[in-house]
């Protein structure tokens, strides 16, 4: 229904306490990476059958050629001393598989990264 945000209508099932860390290790990378005076925006909404959350930035964001790598456990992006243990995007892929979910990774209209969760969303029966 519309309390739960989902313009069209429709029910997004899942694990409440995943989505919470999926949520805030994209927020928490976006913000390790944007630095002082940059800008990190969280939306969400619904797309056809899809519900989606995107989390951008106006930071240094990745080049294409290494996008799939920041989902590899362990790896970390170098430079600037940065701190974390690798693993934020292993599990923002993990839980989003397990609620049927795609995640990928685009260049923002900010000039960083694009975080982009696609979810599958059942219908509400009228």
């Amino acid at each position: 229904g519309q309390a739960d945000g989902v313009a069209d209508g429709g029910v997004l099932a899942g694990d409440a306490d995943a989505l919470r860390i999926l949520l805030a290790n994209l927020v928490s990378n976006a913000l390790r990476y944007t630095h002082g005076g940059g800008q990190v925006d969280v939306s969400c909404g619904q797309n056809g059958e899809q519900a989606f959350l995107d989390v951008t930035d106006n930071g240094p964001g990745i080049p294409a050629e290494d996008r799939e790598r920041v989902f590899d456990r362990f790896y970390r992006r170098g430079g600037d001393g940065e701190t974390g243990s690798g693993l934020g995007l292993a599990i923002v892929r993990t839980i989003a598989a397990r609620h049927g979910a795609m995640v990928s990774l685009a260049d923002s209209e900010a000039g960083g990264l694009r975080v982009h969760v696609a979810f599958p969303v059942t219908p509400l029966r009228s």
